[in-house]
């Protein structure tokens, strides 16, 4: 059993190492050069203060060190340096998984990571049990982080899929999630040949005197980004047209043509909710539904 589990870890190493691209890694290599600095500055800090804190108390004979503070000096204490040194395990977490979630438009739970490589908090309150807190806060505090640790607990966290794969698993889990009543499993979709309808509440329509205004619900929004995935086969770019129906501004029209798309000809809203998707052909419409709105059972 324990062969096993030590076959299996050692299987996520080699896939962390050579799933990880040149980039990546000079970036984790950066932050954890930078964290292993300010680990080992701050306990020389801690040590320092704690240094000085004992000479002033021992020259004034009392438990008061007067001359370390001041309303002008700077914001030092032995809790402070502390805090900051359990701080900096979920600082450099946080920033690793927040680089690979951004880059391969992932979401990895940092929360989940640090979770799984940081000494756990008791689960008794502090009054409770002071000793296991104390004890916590001590191994939180000489806890050492490695990025290596870090890209394994994300690769675990992908299931067996690489980043690619995954980011196009949450694109489309989205879509699915959009696109249909998972408490009656059906669709809220309908395919008629090239034309893809939405129907139910998938845009709003704002009346003024002036004029409509027009703008797509959020899940219509996570929909649309799965168009412009199906058009481009990018997670980044968006063709002409989308950016302004993804953003936060209101349209005053409810008919939009996506004229540079070669898959997707365009979108049109109705007063009632509804929004149509137009494909270029029959095949996209079909292809679209199946890949990214999952089709009826």
């Amino acid at each position: 059993m324990l062969m096993n589990l030590l076959e299996k870890f050692e299987t996520v190493t080699i896939k962390a190492d050579a799933r990880i691209t040149p980039e990546d890694k000079a970036f984790c290599e950066a932050h954890q050069a930078a964290y292993d600095a300010a680990i080992q500055s701050f306990h020389e800090l801690a040590f320092f203060w704690a240094d000085m804190e004992n000479t002033q108390k021992e020259l004034l004979g009392s438990t008061e060190a007067a001359y370390l503070s001041s309303r002008d000096g700077p914001e030092i204490s032995q809790r402070k340096i502390n805090a900051h040194l359990e701080c900096l395990h979920w600082m450099v977490i946080c920033n690793i998984v927040h680089y690979f979630n951004s880059t391969y438009h992932v979401s990895v739970s940092a929360d989940h990571v640090a979770n799984n490589l940081l000494p756990q908090k008791p689960a008794l309150r502090i009054y409770e049990n002071k000793e296991a807190h104390d004890a916590y806060h001590e191994k939180l505090r000489e806890a050492k982080i490695r990025y290596e640790d870090v890209v394994d607990q994300i690769i675990l966290l992908l299931d067996g899929r690489s980043f690619t794969e995954q980011a196009f698993h949450e694109l489309a889990e989205k879509c699915h999630k959009a696109a249909w009543n998972l408490y009656q499993n059906k669709t809220n979709y309908e395919r008629k040949k090239a034309l893809i309808s939405f129907n139910g509440y998938f845009c709003s329509v704002h009346h003024y005197s002036w004029q409509d205004e027009w703008t797509l619900e959020d899940k219509t929004k996570d929909i649309l980004r799965g168009v412009a995935h199906f058009e481009t086969g990018s997670f980044n770019a968006c063709p002409l047209g989308f950016s302004d129906l993804l953003g936060y501004s209101r349209s005053p029209i409810n008919e939009h043509e996506f004229s540079t798309c070669k898959k997707v000809k365009g979108l049109k809203m109705f007063k009632n909710g509804r929004v149509d998707i137009r494909f270029a052909t029959e095949t996209y419409a079909a292809e679209f539904a199946a890949k990214y709105l999952g089709l009826v059972p």
